[in-house]
């Protein structure tokens, strides 16, 4: 026609018809190298052979003409009428597909896929079978070689009993479940399936968070390794060392969590003994060098504070021996005496029930008692004679009844008042004051001394804790009053402190119990 360009079209050559879909068709089966294609007349004898069938088989085209398309099978299965079967099956359903092993010209065995497929003419009759087979050898050897590495790990899995191994889904259910984790757990694999891991948590863990975070931790950094408190199902802890491992696809792709749980409850148990002997050690070296400071500490007393007594009791006795006092002056050197020898028996006195207290035998005798009448014995009992400043008691109206050891009562308000009196001037007045806190009754002794500064406030109930004095002024008392009442009164319940302001006096208070707590 006018204005076509010119045909794209190769002519055919001179003398040859040109190609049809049939010599197409040919040409690709003939092709496909990687693929049997073999027909078959109805009768399943082979009336064509590709490439593809010569490479899979080992069978040329020209050897395997007219010849049953069972000949790729194996004995066995030709003996059980397995190839006929497939035939059958194919032209009932139109095709049939399946796996399994096929059989090359050499004899070596491959697997294979086959699909044969029913070929029928335009009016329904059967005019043979299309078979495709694909050799799948190497796909089945890799399946194999998985599976046999997967029963190898299962069995290894299963094994190992001194390990719980188990798999977590991704939001941390239990997917699998080794007899590791059913000895070390108590669960047995159908009671703990799908449940959540957190069910091997205490409570405390649960509530803080932390299985999500392990599995947040795992999923970040591929692996987290924890030990801490687990839960049998039977309620009981163990010490577990527990690792957690992300697990994932090549794409990277989440599948779940491997979980290796390793029971150490025997291990912190003798790291815990152990942790508690060095403990026990340390408080015995310490108690140790508490004792050797004391006995330090008690010899300086002995050493310091007897010396001047017994000294006046040595040098009087050797005057009143040597017969040559006036009778005026032995009246005066047994006075004296007799003045040194109080101090002594209080020191004597003081020591001993530090020693009772430090080795645990003190005894209280607690029953319900009159504070009342505790504290002015004590005042009667500790008021100096020809002392021109009074002892002022004051007490709350309706007292209640202490529950508390009267006579440890008494010898702290003694100690107190002992105090007090030495540390202020004769003439000052002390007061002593009664009253009822909230459960307790508070007892107080006031001075007018000197003050204690802030500084030392916080040692005055130490043990051999005594205020530094003036250049050339000598320490008073053994410094175990204090220390002995601290004792006394927390044996009993109760607290004692001091409170004071230097230049205008102390106050110190101590607390029991009443009868109605």
């Amino acid at each position: 026609m006018e204005g076509e360009g010119p045909s794209t079209s190769r002519p055919e050559p001179p003398g040859r018809p040109p190609p049809t879909s049939a010599d197409h068709l040919r040409l690709l089966v003939d092709s496909l190298v990687n693929y049997g294609i073999i027909t078959t007349d109805p009768d399943g004898r082979v009336l064509s052979w590709n490439a593809g069938a010569e490479r899979c088989t080992g069978h040329r085209a020209d050897e395997v003409g007219g010849r049953h398309v069972s000949l790729v099978y194996p004995e066995d299965e030709v003996r059980s009428g397995r190839p006929d079967q497939q035939l059958a099956v194919a032209v009932a359903e139109g095709h049939v597909a399946s796996e399994g092993w096929r059989v090359r010209k050499d004899g070596r065995a491959f697997w294979a896929s086959e699909v044969i497929t029913a070929l029928r003419g335009p009016d329904g009759r059967l005019r043979g079978f299309g078979v495709v087979l694909g050799d799948l050898t190497d796909r089945r050897r890799a399946e194999q070689l998985l599976q046999e590495n997967e029963e190898r790990l299962r069995l290894y899995v299963d094994s190992v009993t001194d390990y719980a191994m188990f798999i977590l889904d991704p939001e941390g259910r239990v997917a699998s479940w080794n007899p590791g984790a059913e000895r070390l757990k108590g669960y047995r694999a159908d009671e703990i399936i799908g449940r959540h891991f957190s069910t091997f948590y205490p409570e405390e863990d649960i509530r803080s968070g932390k299985p999500r975070r392990e599995l947040e931790v795992a999923a970040a950094r591929g692996r987290v390794e924890d030990e801490g408190w687990r839960i049998r199902k039977d309620g009981s802890r163990f010490w577990a060392n527990v690792v957690i491992s992300a697990l994932r696809t090549p794409t990277g792709e989440l599948r779940g969590f491997g979980k290796v749980t390793r029971d150490l409850t025997e291990r912190k148990r003798a790291e815990d003994a152990l942790k508690g002997a060095l403990q026990r050690e340390r408080e015995t070296a310490a108690r140790l060098r508490e004792l050797d400071q004391m006995k330090n500490e008690f010899v300086a007393i002995v050493a310091h504070d007897l010396r001047s007594p017994l000294a006046v009791i040595s040098g009087f006795t050797d005057l009143l021996l040597e017969g040559e006092l006036e009778p005026d002056q032995q009246r005066e050197a047994l006075r004296a005496i007799g003045r040194s020898v109080p101090s002594l028996v209080a020191l004597v006195d003081d020591v001993l029930e530090v020693a009772r207290i430090e080795s645990g035998e003190m005894h209280y005798e607690r029953a319900q008692c009159n504070v009342r009448e505790i504290v002015e014995g004590a005042v009667q009992d500790n008021r100096p004679a020809g002392r021109p400043g009074d002892i002022v008691v004051s007490v709350e109206d309706d007292l209640p009844m202490a529950f508390a050891d009267p006579r440890r009562v008494w010898q702290v308000v003694s100690n107190l008042l002992s105090n007090a009196i030495k540390f202020s001037p004769p003439e000052a007045v002390i007061d002593v004051q009664v009253r009822s806190e909230p459960g307790a009754i508070l007892v107080s002794v006031v001075d007018r001394g000197d003050g204690i500064a802030p500084e030392h406030l916080p040692k005055l109930f130490e043990r051999f804790s005594r205020l530094p004095r003036p250049a050339g002024e000598m320490n008073r008392g053994s410094g175990l009053g204090l220390y002995i009442s601290r004792s006394l009164v927390e044996a009993q319940g109760g607290r004692i402190w001091a409170e004071s302001v230097v230049g205008e006096g102390s106050t110190f208070s101590f607390t029991i119990p009443n009868s109605e707590e």
